[in-house]
C-alpha cells in the first residue's frame, strides 16, 4: 500500500512538473480573413528561417485566395528550430511585433522575413553575438514597421530572454510539441495531422482539400452502397446462382419428406407395440 502510494505521489509530482503553460488566447497567427467557423482548419507549423516553410507558403496562398473564408481558414504556428540558431530570435521579434501593433501585423512580418531569409543564416551569422543579431533583427522590424517605437522593441527584445514576450514564444514552441511537431512544415487539418509536401502546389492541395469542400467522399460513400446494393440484386437474379438455389430447395424439401415418413412408420409402429 506504501508503495502505492509512493508511486501515485511521484506521478502527480511529474504531471505538474510537464504541466505546459496555458496559452492567454488559442494560439496562432489567422491568414487574411478566415473565419474562426470556417469547417476546414489548417494549422501550419512554420519556422520563420526553414527554406522549406517558405517554399510551401506560395501555393497556401492561393488556396486562401480561392476559398471562400468561410469555408477555409490558415493559421500560422511559429516553430523555431534549435538548429536554425536565429529562429528563436525571429520568432520573439514576432511575438514582440504582434504585440505592439497587432496580430494582423505578422504576415507582412512573415514575408518580410522570407525575403531576408538568406541574410540571418547560421554561415551568415556565424561571427556575430546574439545582441548582434537581435539588432540587426530590430533594424529590418523597424524598417519594416516605421509605426515601431523603440520603446515598444526593446519591452519585447533584449537578445537574452527575460521579457512576456520570451515567455510567450516558449509557450507557442511548446504548444507545437504537444501535437506531436518535430519539424517545418508540418500541418494539422481539422486538427488531424497531414502529411504535405513543402513542395506542393495550388492544384496538390486542392486536390487534397476537395472532398471537405465538396461533399464528394459521402457522395462516394453513397456509390459505394448504390454498387453493393446492385450487386447483390445481380447475385439474386444471375442464373447460375439460381440453378445452385434450386437444388439446394430440391436437397432440402427430399431430406424433409424422408424425415416427415420416417417419424411416421416409427409413430406406428410405436402404436402397435402398444
Amino acid at each position: 500500500m506504501v508503495s502505492l502510494v509512493l508511486v501515485t505521489m511521484a506521478a502527480a509530482a511529474t504531471m505538474g512538473v510537464a504541466q505546459v503553460p496555458i496559452p492567454a488566447s488559442p494560439p496562432g497567427f489567422t491568414y487574411a480573413s478566415g473565419s474562426a467557423e470556417a469547417h476546414i482548419q489548417l494549422d501550419m507549423f512554420i519556422d520563420l528561417l526553414c527554406p522549406d516553410s517558405k517554399a510551401a507558403y506560395p501555393a497556401l496562398q492561393q488556396v486562401v485566395a480561392n476559398l471562400s473564408s468561410t469555408d477555409f481558414r490558415l493559421r500560422f504556428h511559429q516553430f523555431p528550430l534549435p538548429y536554425h540558431h536565429n529562429a528563436y530570435s525571429f520568432a520573439q521579434a514576432s511575438r514582440t511585433i504582434t504585440h505592439a501593433l497587432g496580430e494582423d501585423k505578422f504576415t507582412r512580418w512573415m514575408e518580410t522575413v522570407y525575403a531576408h531569409q538568406d541574410a540571418f543564416w547560421n554561415k551568415q551569422t556565424e561571427t556575430l553575438g546574439q545582441k548582434q543579431v537581435t539588432d540587426q533583427i530590430g533594424q529590418l522590424a523597424k524598417k519594416t514597421f516605421p509605426e515601431l517605437t523603440d520603446a515598444q522593441w526593446a519591452e519585447g527584445m533584449t537578445g537574452h530572454g527575460g521579457t512576456q514576450m520570451d515567455v510567450d514564444t516558449r509557450t507557442e514552441w511548446k504548444y507545437a510539441c504537444t501535437r506531436g511537431i518535430s519539424g517545418t512544415p508540418m500541418y494539422l487539418l481539422n486538427e488531424v495531422p497531414f502529411d504535405a509536401d513543402a513542395s506542393w502546389t495550388y492544384d496538390d492541395w486542392m486536390k487534397a482539400l476537395k472532398p471537405l469542400l465538396t461533399g464528394d467522399k459521402m457522395i462516394a460513400t453513397d456509390a459505394n452502397v448504390r454498387s453493393g446494393l446492385e450487386q447483390t440484386h445481380q447475385t439474386v437474379v444471375d442464373p447460375h446462382h439460381g440453378y445452385e438455389f434450386l437444388a439446394y430447395m430440391g436437397v432440402g424439401t427430399v431430406l424433409g419428406v424422408g424425415i416427415l415418413l420416417i417419424a411416421q412408420r416409427y409413430d406406428a409402429g410405436y402404436q402397435t407395440l402398444r
